[in-house]
């Protein structure tokens, strides 16, 4: 805690009071509960040596480069960086301040920046070579539940080579998942799974909709997140993502949903009823707003976006040269956007693809550029049915819904594994990865579609042990 004297001095105290008028006091954050913070323990370790700075400095190194470059490291390694420090102190006023410098060229090196294939000689485990040894599933299993670095106990048990065994790496996934560092993994996975970096940029037409705030594009971009993290820690059915009665909402969004009831800025669980027209990942504000055009919704955008990122089915890209819509043409500016849609699928060269495609638009038409439910456009009805390329008739978004959940159930399944073990690997997957997928999602609906069931499932496979 700072000293008053630091920032407190009385120059005279004879004279007589002044009068302050404090209008506010603003504190910057973080506000560490004490000092120096944990962090900041966790690197400059206790140590009886402290007083001896080159045996402090080796000991400092050697508890920090282990977790940095997650695997052990040799004493040739150490005794490097620790040359650097000895080269280094006289340039700096004190200890910390020059390791510093050197635990900063740690964090520079590639063994830290990339994950790569653990080539010390040590604790080398006699298993296929195809497989991880236990530094590197340690690696693989903290970027996948944590997006950090292992922990203590994970590098202690791959040290001790016993991670690989089944009932040890069991508990560990179960306790990683408790863990709030697991809240990592569904910001991290949801972002690029949704791809809610569109959101991030998006731009919202002012006139067309005043109604939109900042407030409430933060509101909407931690929605997903928030109700991915919901399911996980409940392990809730995949088939949730399509429908659900609950979301998570702060008080700017629930007032954007008509949800009354919520207070303040903190999402929290709030069930749903038929009448707010909301429920699963379809009828989220957010995700509805990146796919329109800033001033209104654009079916097009709506259902490539479902059929990629749910369904794992992206369309064809467009052939070139292709005519858009002629918003000049009389006729065409007079029509409904559906009514458009329609004519313009009446091209040959964009038949095969809009038939794939505008269907499952159409179906999000009742919801606005921003999100919100609307029952008319221009004084018209809205029109939100559609036929899919296979002839079955949706009606609007419950319609969509009752589809999915009737004819596509395992197709989505397998979307979210494949996207899922595709974020777990770290890497694109492969024709020779199918069967892996193919079992992982089979195993899933067998045990009950939960979202844990279906991570642990991923992290206990062969695919999942294997470079």
């Amino acid at each position: 805690t700072p000293n008053p004297s630091e920032y407190i001095r009385l120059l005279n105290s004879s004279i007589s009071q002044g009068h302050i008028q404090i209008d506010h006091v603003e504190i910057t954050g973080p506000i560490h509960n004490q000092w120096p913070p944990e962090s900041h323990n966790r690197i400059f370790i206790d140590s009886p040596n402290q007083s001896d700075e080159l045996l402090y400095a080796k000991e400092v190194l050697e508890h920090f480069m282990p977790r940095a470059w997650r695997r052990a490291v040799t004493t040739a390694e150490v005794q490097q960086k620790r040359l650097l420090y000895s080269s280094m102190r006289t340039e700096f006023d004190n200890f910390e301040q020059a390791m510093v410098e050197v635990l900063a060229t740690v964090l520079a090196s590639p063994n830290f920046l990339y994950v790569a294939r653990d080539s010390t000689l040590e604790h080398k485990k006699p298993i296929s070579a195809e497989q991880l040894n236990d530094y590197e599933l340690a690696t693989r299993m903290a970027l996948f539940l944590w997006c950090s670095t292992p922990d203590q106990e994970l590098l202690d048990l791959a040290h001790d080579q016993r991670l690989h065994e089944p009932s040890i790496f069991a508990q560990q996934v179960q306790r990683m998942l408790a863990d709030r560092k697991s809240q990592r993994l569904a910001k991290q996975f949801v972002q690029q799974w949704l791809d809610l970096q569109l959101l991030e940029f998006l731009q919202i037409d002012p006139k067309a909709h005043p109604q939109f705030d900042p407030e409430l594009k933060l509101a909407m971009q931690q929605e997903p997140i928030a109700f991915f993290s919901e399911m996980l820690t409940n392990n809730h059915s995949l088939l949730d993502f399509i429908h659900a009665d609950f979301t998570l909402l702060n008080e700017r969004l629930a007032q954007h949903y008509g949800v009354a009831g919520v207070f303040g800025n903190e999402m929290r669980r709030v069930t749903l009823t038929d009448e707010h027209q909301r429920g699963g990942l379809l009828t989220q504000a957010g995700l509805l707003a990146m796919n329109s055009d800033g001033v209104d919704s654009h079916p097009l955008k709506r259902g490539i976006w479902l059929l990629e990122s749910l369904l794992h089915d992206p369309p064809p890209p467009p052939p070139p040269a292709v005519p858009e819509i002629d918003l000049a043409d009389p006729k065409i500016a007079e029509m409904t956007l559906k009514q458009r849609i329609e004519n313009h699928r009446e091209h040959a060269a964009c038949r095969s693809c809009h038939a794939k495609i505008d269907p499952w638009g159409i179906a999000f038409e009742n919801y606005d550029a921003i999100g919100q439910w609307r029952n008319s456009i221009a004084d018209e009805p809205v029109d939100a049915s559609s036929l899919l390329f296979n002839n079955y008739e949706i009606s609007g978004m419950d319609g969509l819904k009752r589809y999915l959940l009737a004819e596509r159930q395992d197709q989505f399944t397998r979307a979210l594994t494949y996207k899922l073990a595709t974020f777990a690997l770290g890497r694109p997957l492969t024709f020779a990865d199918r069967s892996s997928i193919d079992q992982i999602a089979a195993d899933v609906r067998k045990q009950g579609d939960g979202l844990a069931t279906l991570i642990t499932l991923i992290c206990k496979s062969d695919l999942f042990h294997s470079k």
